[in-house]
């Protein structure tokens, strides 16, 4: 069975350069990355299509507004031109500039979409310090639920976070907190209900949302209760609106991890992922675990394939 992987990075060289000048955060490394080492690995993993985006920091790594516009529509252009060249291997989350300037964040979006005929979009977790329920967001979410989107959420350094200890870079802790709390503020600012026509996609088996998830319904309903405003989930709500996000597999094939998702996700929301090229060769120790990994015969063929199929009808080749 072919998997579809949609969470899959390229790193074109005009952004490996930026990424070469920047301040790489302790204990990361930057790959070297050609479209044949992507269908390398793909065909040994048994992956017949990979969806390309851009992992973190963005475009918001070129600095000034019209740089960072600039950049994601080079990135753009660039994943356009990769999925033309073979379009039953590549599809491409599109790149937008900082959420925070709408104006660029609107057109990038209607150009990916209307233009280039993007297969979704790539959102990080947070935007100057501002995770994805901020009410600033709201033109985004909006557009991207008026045209029933696909969204796929990455994580990011948090504004502002100290450097405590070199053994712990914040891809290595934070990204899977990251996640939990962009997520928990689209449930809890009730945006999430709000835009139910986006399809959103969590990075890394949701972080630690599954493991927390208890907690921020019965704390949320209680001594919490009076965060929430008149748009946010009550009760049961709050569990509903969790489970209703997607969830990647990407470095994440380990029983620890599978038996606390696939005992509490909906099996229709679990989708494969590599995170390949940034996972430095444990995208392949974590496909074997997940190979490994028993489970029903049907759950593995939704979350290998036909879940992604159902996001991208294009690759059905029926």
């Amino acid at each position: 069975m072919a998997k579809i992987d949609v969470h899959h990075h390229i790193l074109p060289d005009f952004y490996e350069n930026f990424l070469v000048q920047a301040n790489i955060p302790v204990g990361t490394s930057i790959p070297k990355w050609t479209p044949e080492a992507s269908l390398q690995l793909m065909d040994e993993l048994h992956i017949g299509t990979s969806m390309l985006s851009l992992s973190a920091p963005g475009a918001m790594i070129a600095g000034e507004p019209a740089k960072v516009r600039a950049l994601a529509r080079q990135w753009n252009d660039y994943a356009a031109e990769v999925r033309a060249d073979l379009p039953e291997r590549f599809g491409f989350f599109a790149a937008l500039p900082a959420l925070t300037d709408t104006e660029g964040s609107m057109a990038e979006l209607k150009y990916t979409l209307d233009e280039l005929a993007a297969d979704g979009i790539t959102l990080f977790t947070s935007y100057d310090g501002k995770y994805l329920g901020a009410k600033e967001f709201e033109p985004i979410w909006a557009e991207l639920d008026r045209r029933h989107a696909v969204v796929h959420v990455h994580p990011v350094h948090s504004r502002g976070a100290p450097f405590t200890t070199p053994f712990l870079p914040q891809p290595l802790i934070d990204y899977p907190h990251e996640s939990t709390r962009t997520a928990s503020d689209l449930v809890l600012s009730g945006r999430k209900r709000q835009y139910p026509n986006c399809k959103i996609i969590l990075s890394h088996a949701g972080g630690t949302l599954p493991y927390i998830s208890e907690r921020l319904v019965s704390l949320g309903n209680s001594i919490f209760a009076g965060i929430l405003d008149d748009d946010s989930p009550r009760g049961d709500q709050i569990m509903e609106d969790l489970k209703s996000f997607y969830f990647d597999l990407a470095i994440s094939g380990s029983a620890n991890v599978l038996d606390t998702l696939l005992k509490w996700a909906p099996p229709h929301r679990i989708l494969y992922g590599s995170d390949f090229p940034f996972a430095g060769g444990v995208e392949r120790s974590s496909d074997a675990a997940l190979q490994g990994y028993i489970m029903d015969d049907r759950l593995r063929q939704l979350s290998y394939r036909e879940n992604a199929l159902a996001l991208f009808p294009r690759l059905r080749s029926d």
